[in-house]
């Protein structure tokens, strides 16, 4: 057990955190020292018996269930984990609710792998080359297929669209 920072005869119960000019100090602190430095924390026992009590309220209150794996929502919430694709559907309300929290959004906004771009463009050009076509703009068909020959080249796409 730690003894305090400041008094070094009482446990430390507290860990302070402090930043400054971005320089950061740590200091283990016990009860009586803490206040003198105007932090006062009161935590009472029921505090720590309050995850249980939430848990027997959710079970009572109708937990739901996994279909495939009959994991609880419960269960996810107190491990963190889920137990199978279907998982993923049955939880999902909660699921984004907790991207939210963590990520301030429930969609993916980060980095795109190489052709991923390019994908929904593809798409575009052959709709684009059926169109002229039909429409017997044959100049403009040979450089859309030109252009969708070079999309399908480039890499991160091979094998990723067929003809």
């Amino acid at each position: 057990m730690k003894l305090c920072d400041e008094c070094g005869l009482l446990p430390a119960t507290i860990n302070l955190t402090q930043i400054v000019d971005n320089e950061s100090r740590s200091f283990n602190l016990c009860e009586v020292c803490a206040k003198k430095r105007g932090i006062h924390i009161a935590i009472e026992e029921s505090v720590f018996d309050a995850d249980e009590t939430v848990t027997s309220v959710q079970r009572i209150a109708g937990d739901r269930e996994c279909p495939s794996c009959r994991m609880k929502l419960s269960d996810f919430r107190s491990k963190g984990w889920l137990g199978c694709p279907a998982c993923y559907k049955t939880f999902e309300t909660e699921i984004d609710e907790l991207f939210l929290q963590i990520h301030g959004s429930s969609e993916h906004k980060g980095k795109k792998y190489p052709g991923e771009q390019n994908r929904g463009g593809l798409s575009r050009l052959r709709q684009d080359l059926d169109t002229a076509i039909k429409n017997e703009e044959f100049e403009r068909a040979a450089l859309l297929r030109d252009a969708i020959d070079e999309l399908k080249d480039a890499p991160g796409l091979k094998g990723a669209e067929g003809k």
